[in-house]
């Protein structure tokens, strides 16, 4: 992570059996400015003795990794020292209980290797291991920000607004699309506790997290702003005045329900996307284009790669707007910079500069 010309390291241990494995990925994640690799484990003995000589920030270990039955180490590991775990697995190995039980003892995302004849090709997946690698940062900081007060900025509209809103449905009149990646998580809660609770906007949130951190996020920004917020759902129903933030692993869209004009609901999409971009910003910005056309804002925040850049070019062939936070005030222009080159944002704003944005497109913008 580059701050001016401050560079902080993320500091890797890779554990794996294999010597190759553990030569080739030192190689890859050496040669970056802001990643380091401390050290390498063949067993999860070593692993653990290194962990705890060293302090990482990560751990990129294989699943098969010898003496981890019934992945013992990573549950110390977990226990321990709470060490995120990038996990390096086969692809036939991946599946739902796979996913479930590993995330539960701390590995936060997987690396599936490509098929191989005689020793596995990590050059082709060289972008995966750095993208994911370099994530832990995000979910350091996103895990650290659970202990801070959640109004310690001020931020937020008097919750007595919120208080006087009806609990009777209101049809949202425009509809917000939010899509980052890493270093987003403060800035959505940036933009959200600017947003004024009594407009009538719906406001989606697509941001690259893995599934279990998109509920404890959901519940942060409860705490930090008047709006209502929830994890989307299958059928939960579109309003003025609720924050939706796509799970993580899922493609969250909206759809008509019973085909009826202003009834819009949460579903999930199956349609293939980038495996690394989930949930999808392209996706859900799709789908919203495509139903609330011209009443739709688009929002590219601070983050790696390209998701958002399709997304973004679908709203503005429908007759919706875009924004893209500027270089200045993102953590990584990437997603960003990537929407601005193919022409597909109307305006480059500092972060600072969006809520009020948001603000006055949901108050102009009617469906």
């Amino acid at each position: 992570m580059i701050w001016g010309s401050v560079i902080e390291k993320i500091k890797i241990i890779i554990a794996d059996f294999s010597g190759f494995t553990r030569l080739v990925l030192t190689d890859i994640l050496n040669a970056e400015v802001d990643l380091e690799v401390l050290d390498t484990a063949e067993n999860g003995d070593d692993l653990l003795r290194k962990i705890k000589a060293e302090k990482p920030d990560l751990v990129i270990a294989d699943y098969d990794l010898p003496k981890n039955s019934r992945l013992y180490c990573f549950r110390r590991i977990q226990q321990d020292y709470q060490i995120p775990i990038l996990l390096l697995v086969s692809r036939d190995t991946v599946a739902e209980d796979f996913i479930f039980q590993t995330m539960k003892v701390g590995v936060y995302d997987y690396v599936k290797i490509p098929a191989h004849t005689i020793l596995p090709q990590f050059r082709k997946i060289q972008e995966e291991i750095l993208l994911k690698a370099r994530a832990v940062m995000e979910i350091k900081k996103f895990q650290q920000s659970l202990a801070e007060p959640a109004n310690k900025s001020g931020i937020g509209h008097n919750s007595e607004v919120a208080a006087r809103r009806s609990n009777r449905y209101q049809q949202p009149r425009s509809f917000v699309v939010i899509g980052a990646s890493t270093g987003g998580t403060k800035a959505i809660e940036y933009i959200l506790g600017g947003i004024k609770p009594e407009l009538k906007t719906v406001i989606l949130v697509a941001l690259h997290l893995p599934g279990r951190f998109t509920g404890i996020f959901s519940e942060r920004l409860k705490r930090l702003t008047a709006l209502k917020v929830m994890e989307g759902k299958i059928g939960t129903r579109l309003e003025a005045g609720k924050v939706i933030v796509a799970p993580g692993n899922k493609n969250m869209v909206i759809t008509r329900h019973l085909g009826l004009r202003n009834d819009f609901r949460i579903s999930f999409s199956e349609e293939p996307a980038n495996e690394f971009d989930c949930p999808s910003v392209d996706i859900l910005m799709n789908s919203v284009a495509a139903l609330a056309g011209p009443c739709t804002l688009g929002v590219i925040l601070t983050g790696m790669g390209k998701d958002g850049t399709i997304g973004t070019q679908t709203i503005l062939n429908n007759g919706g707007d875009t924004v893209a936070q500027d270089e200045e005030s993102s953590v990584i222009f990437g997603m960003a910079k990537s929407a601005i080159e193919n022409r597909s944002i109307k305006k480059i704003l500092n972060l600072t500069q969006i809520p009020d944005y948001i603000n006055r497109f949901a108050e102009y913008h009617q469906i």
